[in-house]
């Protein structure tokens, strides 16, 4: 590899990187954004594995991922981007490989609700959050299956979201940043 695409690699792997910390910091601001953000920086690191391979993408999400550990007040928001939404768009390329929609379909879902069991597990139980506990324990049954449906209904748009917004980049706005 030329010195100058050695270069290249590393400016946009620490630019979308620090845009995706920054995503997150911005996102422990406001309360609303504990799911906002982390799917925002998950995005953010597509233009690095689009341009440079899905090496260069999973090095960018584990840098951000160790940085938003240390940095990021929030720890729901951190393990959400750490185990379900900084790595889902670059794990997408491979799930959409799988034959049949309905495998493929079950498999996109248990990656999500497997992922929300360890998150929660993890607030829960290693990293108890008294204000979680307090919330989950204040709340019916019957309301936690419905907020854990309508988790996976918006997961389900979340991952035409990415699909679309993925195609968008490399169809509009690569061409525009990055001309032969």
């Amino acid at each position: 590899m030329r010195r100058s695409q050695s270069s290249r690699r590393v400016a946009l792997g620490g630019i979308f990187g620090a845009l995706a910390l920054v995503s997150l910091l911005m996102g422990s601001v406001f309360p609303a954004a504990t799911f906002v953000a982390p799917a925002v920086s998950g995005l953010l690191i597509v233009p690095v594995a689009v341009e440079f391979g899905m090496r260069a993408g999973t090095a960018v999400y584990a840098a951000v991922s160790v940085l938003s550990l240390i940095l990021v007040p929030d720890r729901e928001m951190s393990l959400f981007f750490i185990f379900l939404l900084g790595h889902y768009p670059l794990l997408k390329v491979y799930l959409e490989r799988m034959r049949g929609r309905v495998l493929r379909f079950a498999a996109k879902f248990a990656v999500f609700n497997v992922s929300v069991l360890i998150i929660y597990g993890l607030l829960l139980i290693v990293f108890p959050v008294q204000a979680l506990l307090d919330e989950f324990s204040g709340t019916g049954q019957i309301f936690l299956a419905a907020l854990w449906f309508a988790g996976n209904v918006t997961f389900f748009i979340y991952d035409a979201a990415v699909r679309r917004i993925v195609a968008y980049y490399c169809v509009a706005l690569r061409p525009r940043l990055f001309p032969l």
